[in-house]
């Protein structure tokens, strides 16, 4: 294609709670099969996606001096990944200016949001570029978490495989309410599977099909909260004194349920509804380094 004129847009790139995780011992390449229920929350980062003619380059600024500005970081490497696939050769610039509002090493998966929010911004700046089965091939290439992002997921989909299945629900999530926080410590995800897979007589959960039986019942939040589970809090909570203090302040402060967040180290606070989150957040600032109230939203472009 030839590119005449600047084409920007602005993109919002909401965080992931993992509502249950069913983690299968590893598989004979190193990963492992999961069963997920995710859905998508604010907040979000912010990413500002500009193309203009001129020689192929892609510039990367964030807000955030601590983070990666080329191929370390993953919103750089989905632009850069999109413009070899999509267009080769052609003279096409990308300018992505990123605003980090997410915290890293959380397990609320930022920066494969920040990928998808790449790969829908270019999709639509530049369209008929890339078939949607392409796109979602390209999307699995950067990232296990990358593919549902790019789906979207406020009400709910079923994540499997590696995370590269994606499919929505029959019955849909109601909509979500709760609070994040993030003790002063990351987890890093290798990290984690290694604590995880140490775990003796370990068998995957069955949290999965738990709350999807909860769903098609209808039944009230409270049912729904003593339906999610994660296999890594088995591993994470015990190795990492300020993810289980948070944990239990969550509980102490009245959330339907507290739940690890993915592999940590961000826990969510499952609220009845918006003012039980405010309540639960306003007894937890202060406490933490980085408490948020959350609640279910789709990525936009």
């Amino acid at each position: 294609m030839i590119l005449h004129e600047t084409r920007s847009c602005r993109v919002s790139a909401p965080c992931k709670v993992n509502l249950t995780l069913d983690v299968a011992p590893p598989r004979h390449d190193g990963y492992h099969d999961l069963d997920s229920v995710v859905a998508t929350f604010r907040p979000a980062d912010e990413i500002v996606v500009a193309v203009r003619p001129g020689p192929r380059r892609v510039g990367l600024t964030c807000d955030d001096v601590s983070l990666p500005s080329g191929a370390g970081n993953l919103a750089y490497r989905a632009a850069d990944t999109f413009l070899d696939t999509f267009l080769p050769g052609e003279e096409v610039a990308v300018t992505l200016t990123l605003f980090k509002h997410l915290p890293a090493q959380a397990g609320l998966g930022g920066g494969s949001s920040d990928a998808a929010g790449v790969l829908r911004a270019l999709d639509s700046l530049l369209p008929g570029t890339a078939a949607p089965d392409a796109l979602r091939a390209l999307a699995a290439a950067i990232g296990s978490d990358v593919p549902l992002f790019l789906a979207g997921a406020s009400t709910g989909i079923r994540m499997q495989g590696r995370g590269e299945r994606t499919a929505p629900l029959d019955t849909p999530l109601p909509p979500l309410h709760g609070v994040l926080v993030k003790p002063e410590v990351g987890v890093p995800t290798p990290a984690a599977y290694g604590l995880l897979d140490a775990l003796p007589r370990r068998a995957p959960g069955s949290a999965t099909e738990r709350l999807i039986t909860t769903l098609r019942r209808g039944d009230a939040m409270e049912a729904i909260g003593a339906a999610l589970g994660n296999d890594f809090e088995a591993a994470i909570l015990p190795a990492f004194p300020a993810v289980a203090a948070a944990h239990r302040e969550i509980e102490g402060a009245g959330a339907v349920r507290a739940l690890l967040c993915g592999s940590g180290s961000a826990v969510f606070g499952l609220a009845r509804d918006r003012h039980h989150a405010q309540s639960l957040a306003a007894v937890l600032v202060g406490r933490f380094p980085w408490v948020n109230l959350a609640e279910t939203a789709a990525a936009d472009a």
